[in-house]
């Protein structure tokens, strides 16, 4: 058996730290259409082409007319005739040539036919109701600052600044590498004792919704030779590589093993569970976030450790928001880890042995406005949630789990963090 006395331990913000320590992109920009760039990040600042607007315009639906008629008081319209002393006006149009006031229409009462006009309210001065030119823009104004996220409200924007095409950050390449000889693809009869693959399919979609553009490897077999191909492989190619298994230490667990010989390993695990044996490293410069277990430990994990990192290519802030909330009810399943001494029975053979002295159990939890007001957090049913019961979580809990730590209730102010959204 291998000896794994020497694997380095960490704690959740020990690694995020680690990550964006040794994560370093050098990302290149791509001009694409604006109605393209929804979703992506600016390489650079964007700024108007034009003044807005280009002349006189008026901002509501009203009546224009000369400020000079209005200058000694209201006047009299009895004898006023449309287009020359009066015209209409609507929003966003400039003024009609000549004149250089607006009133609102509902301060315009108007004759049967349309063609006589009176007033129940006098403008403020000259040029009430209107927009001078470039009072919204002038060329040149920054529109939308390097860094941002396009959102469709940012896009129209910015097309209002007669832009249509603008830089954005080349989308980082994020290879996942399923291994494992246990694993195959879905949609086939399953051999007796093996495994579907399915993290790629959630990772994948992950990785797309943080801005990043996935490839995923062919499933790697438990093989040393096969792991040092196929890393060296993706590290040429892939601005972050997942590597998902093999981080364990079951016998015929590579990859960290493999990551120690032709790279560097920062970490080899942390002190939280699911998800203990996650994992950090560089090959060839390039990251490699090591995610550990079935679909369960390995979304949340995903959510913990690659995120940063494809954070980090961006120039993003790279921890998850974090929030404090009322718990609305006591935590269920809370093993506390002890260590065995001459007191204690020794722990069951099947229990995974405490290391490091703390040790925290994720907890996964729905947040809801309380009726006074405060945000509360509401554990999900079991320890372990399912897809559907953990899918509709909003948070995530680091639980102490060592002796001597008194267990949650209701009422207990937690602080939490948010699973990450891309924005």
């Amino acid at each position: 058996m291998r000896d794994h006395s020497k694997h380095i331990q960490v704690n959740k913000q020990e690694a995020v730290d680690i990550i964006t320590a040794h994560c370093t992109f050098t990302p290149q920009a791509e001009e694409v259409p604006v109605e393209d760039a929804i979703g992506r990040v600016l390489a650079s600042d964007v700024c108007a082409n034009w003044d807005s607007p280009n002349t006189l315009t008026c901002r509501m639906d009203s009546v224009a007319v000369h400020w000079a008629d209005f200058a000694q008081g209201m006047p009299d319209t009895s004898d006023w005739e449309r287009g020359k002393q009066w015209e209409f006006a609507n929003t966003g149009v400039g003024m009609p040539q000549g004149f250089d006031t607006a009133i609102v229409v509902e301060h315009v009462i108007f004759s049967e036919d349309d063609t006589k006009v009176a007033f129940d309210a006098m403008p403020s001065g000259q040029y009430a109701g209107t927009s001078q030119p470039g009072s919204k823009m002038k060329a040149g104004d920054l529109l939308v600052p390097k860094g941002t996220v396009i959102t469709p409200l940012l896009a129209a924007h910015i097309v209002s600044g007669n832009v249509t095409s603008v830089s954005v950050v080349k989308k980082p390449m994020v290879l996942f590498m399923p291994t494992g000889n246990e694993l195959v693809h879905p949609g086939r009869e399953i051999p007796k004792g093996k495994n579907i693959e399915s993290n790629s399919y959630m990772i994948a979609a992950k990785i797309r919704e943080w801005g990043g553009e996935p490839i995923v490897s062919e499933i790697v077999p438990d093989s040393k030779e096969a792991l040092k191909e196929a890393l060296h492989s993706a590290a040429a190619k892939a601005d972050i590589i997942v590597l998902n298994a093999g981080s364990s230490k079951g016998n015929d667990d590579w990859g960290i093993e493999m990551l120690e010989e032709e790279g560097t390993i920062y970490y080899h695990q942390t002190n939280h569970g699911p998800g203990h044996h996650s994992s950090f490293g560089v090959l060839d410069e390039t990251p490699v976030v090591g995610i550990s277990g079935p679909p369960g430990g390995a979304a949340f994990t995903t959510d913990y450790y690659l995120y940063p990192a494809m954070m980090v290519y961006y120039g993003m802030e790279p921890m998850l928001r974090k929030i404090t909330v009322r718990l609305a009810e006591e935590i269920a399943g809370g093993k506390m880890h002890k260590k065995p001494d001459g007191h204690r029975p020794k722990a069951k053979g099947e229990d995974r042995p405490m290391e490091g002295g703390e040790f925290y159990s994720v907890k996964q939890l729905i947040l809801k406005q309380g009726k006074d007001g405060v945000m509360e957090a509401y554990p999900t049913r079991s320890m372990r949630p399912g897809p559907l019961e953990a899918e509709g979580a909003d948070a995530y809990y680091l639980m102490p789990t060592w002796e001597g730590k008194k267990p949650l209730k209701a009422g207990d102010m937690i602080e939490v963090e948010l699973r990450p959204k891309w924005s």
